[in-house]
Order: structure tokens, then sequence, then C-alpha cells
């Protein structure tokens, strides 16, 4: 009787491992964008457009204010970033670098007013090519955007770098064109935040699953 072999008894977890593991493979399929960032994400993407049409208008005795605004937006833009990158999934050294980026460009703008009036392009072209390089980043992000819309998210980082890059490697522009090159991408840019906030995969912390 010593010699029979062991019955071993059915794992009832056994069967229930598969169901377990899929759920568990299924699971960080889904984008944690909570409905807190998805606002501010829609309200970035308005102020963006505002200041991009201001940016199409203003003239260049209130270069001070506008380098605020733009300051202050960046901050912005870093702190929905780090939002982003507390509970996203998939890619956060994107937000992470995007965060750090505008973080940078926003206190340069903020409290070296020397550096914006003497180099008004050059900044406002790093500003471009900063925010156009998160863009893309961004883009390859599957909780953000997938489809069409990562089309549309690459089609505006690709017009930013090329707009950013114009603006740090030549001089011969006049201030009315650098407004409608800040303005023009600063528009796609709030473009790029409302897709963001409208289209990317719903999954609201504050909703149930």
């Amino acid at each position: 009787m010593n010699n029979l072999p062991e019955v071993q008894q059915p794992d009832v977890d056994g069967e229930k491992n598969p169901q377990r593991r899929s759920e568990q493979q299924q699971h960080p399929q889904k984008p944690i964008i909570s409905y807190f960032v998805r606002k501010l994400l829609a309200a970035a993407g308005v102020i963006s457009i505002i200041l991009g049409i201001f940016a199409f208008v203003f003239n260049p005795e209130w270069l001070l204010a506008v380098s605020i605004l733009f300051g202050l937006f960046s901050i912005f833009i870093a702190l929905i970033d780090i939002l982003l990158f507390g509970h996203s999934t998939y890619l956060r050294g994107s937000h992470l670098m995007s965060a750090l980026l505008s973080t940078v460009m926003g206190l340069v703008l903020l409290f070296r007013q020397d550096v914006a009036k003497d180099f008004i392009g050059l900044v406002f072209g790093f500003w471009i090519l900063f925010n156009a390089t998160s863009n893309l980043a961004q883009t390859w992000v599957p909780e953000l955007l997938i489809g069409w819309q990562r089309l549309v998210g690459l089609v505006i980082g690709a017009i930013g770098l090329f707009l950013g890059l114009f603006l740090v490697l030549f001089t011969g522009y006049s201030t009315h064109d650098m407004q409608i090159i800040l303005g023009v991408y600063t528009d796609l840019l709030g473009i790029f935040f409302l897709l963001v906030s409208f289209f990317s995969r719903k999954n609201d912390l504050n909703q149930p699953a």
C-alpha cells in the first residue's frame, strides 16, 4: 500500500489562476486618467488656443506680460504632466520629461525677463521645441492617443519641431513672423490637449470600473 502513488488533490485555486492571470493581464491595459486630470487637459487646451490667438496680435511692448503668461502656462502644463506621471501605466518617462522641460521654460520666462527680452525668438523657439518633443513622446502613450488621434498628435509634434528649429536656427525673421509662428503652434498645442482630453480612453478614477 505504501508503494501506491499519491493521489494529488485538484488545485481549486489553479482553476482560478488562468482567469486571475487574464484579469491581471487586462488590467494594465486600462488607462488611468482621472476625471480631474481630463478637465485640466481641456482647460489647458482652451488656454493654449486663447494664448495662440493673443500671440498673433500682441504688441512687442507687452513682452513682459506675454512672457509671464506663457511662463505660468508652462508651469500649468508641468503640473498636468506630474499628475499623468503619478497615475500613468505606460511610458511614464515621457510625462516626467515633459514636466521637467515645461518647468525649466516656465522658470526662464517668469524670472529671466532679460533673456526673454534680448533673445525672444530663441526663448520661444526652445519653448516650442520642448513642447513639440513632449507631444511626440506622449503621442506613443497608448492610454492617451490611438489610431487617427495618434496621427494627428504626430503631425502636431512634427510641425512644432519644424517651427521651433526655424526660430532657433535662423535670425532673419521679424518679430511679426515670430508672433505668427508662436501663435500657430500654441493653437496646435491647444488642439493636442483637447484631443487627449476628449478622445483618450476613459477609465476615470472617480467612476466605478
